[in-house]
């Protein structure tokens, strides 16, 4: 009898060592579900974002493919009709660019201004205007790049180079699935040609105006009376917000990039840097910059 309840005796305590190790198995396996949980739950906002922009970025391709079938099926087509599917084909291209400026730095002033640019290369590379990305005689302190699907950029902007003279300026951007504009030939545009502007006036994005060439080769001359810049005059509505974007012919190619307007507020004449002069800059300042060869 003493040896069977010594028995009984060790068999207990052997069960109760091996119901152990479960028992602390199992609350690590509720501590891992628990991690997991809060691990989800903290990564639910990003992916939202990313679902959400990659939603937006896949009714811009739709469009924009829809734009370009229509446009190489119809060359012909009604006039309204080729605008709406011209401004689809240019919006995912045109960007907003805001800009900030530190005025004051013993109060910490800062001056906020808003501007567009023209994405001409999938690679990042936007062009817009120098006075954009310019205030005082110097770049501005922070530079915050808004695409038509509305990803936000604002780190790794880099400035690939400028002509201030002419007013023409290249930023790049780090940034995937980026629509980039045609360059078009702005000495083969004839006065009276139709023509679209695209841009983030007064920061409203991607609005979209339509004119015509109303003249050529208008010049602005310096202070010696030398010719320090060339324009393409027009009637599509201008006015501020829209400097560095897009102006376009009726096939969607890059013609010119707006600059300026009549005096203080649109009078019905804006000028536009010539594409072909822009692109001569563009591609001098590639050739030249580490920036674009990185």
């Amino acid at each position: 009898m003493d040896f069977s309840n010594d028995e009984n005796v060790s068999s207990r305590e052997t069960n109760s060592d091996f119901s152990r190790p479960r028992a602390r198995t199992g609350r690590l396996g509720w501590l891992v579900l628990l991690l997991c949980f809060l691990v989800a739950l903290a990564l639910i906002p990003s992916l939202a974002e990313r679902w959400a922009y990659s939603t937006a970025r896949g009714v811009e391709r739709a469009k924009l493919e829809a734009a370009k079938q229509f446009l190489a099926d119809c060359p012909e087509s009604v006039e309204s009709a080729r605008t709406a599917y011209v401004a689809k084909l240019v919006e995912p291209s045109v960007v907003g660019v805001k800009t900030s400026l530190v005025t004051d730095q013993f109060f910490g002033s800062v001056a906020e201004g808003q501007g567009s640019g023209v994405i001409v290369d999938p690679k990042g590379f936007i062009v817009t205007n120098f006075h954009v990305i310019c205030e005082g005689g110097r770049l501005v302190d922070g530079v915050e790049i808004v695409l038509s699907d509305g990803r936000s950029v604002s780190e790794g902007i880099r400035l690939v180079g400028y002509d201030e003279k002419l007013d023409v300026a290249v930023l790049r951007i780090e940034a995937e699935n980026l629509s980039a504009l045609e360059w078009g030939d702005s000495d083969a545009l004839e006065v009276g040609a139709g023509v679209i502007a695209v841009g983030n006036p007064y920061g409203l994005a991607r609005t979209v105006t339509k004119g015509i060439v109303s003249a050529k080769e208008r010049f602005v001359y310096d202070e010696r009376g030398v010719v320090s810049q060339e324009f393409l005059q027009t009637d599509a509505a201008v006015n501020p917000g829209n400097s560095g974007g897009a102006l376009v012919d009726e096939q969607g190619r890059l013609v010119g990039i707006n600059t300026a307007i009549f005096g203080q507020q649109y009078q019905g004449i804006s000028f536009a840097l010539p594409s072909n002069r822009v692109r001569a800059v563009y591609e001098e300042i590639l050739r030249e910059s580490p920036v674009a060869r990185d």
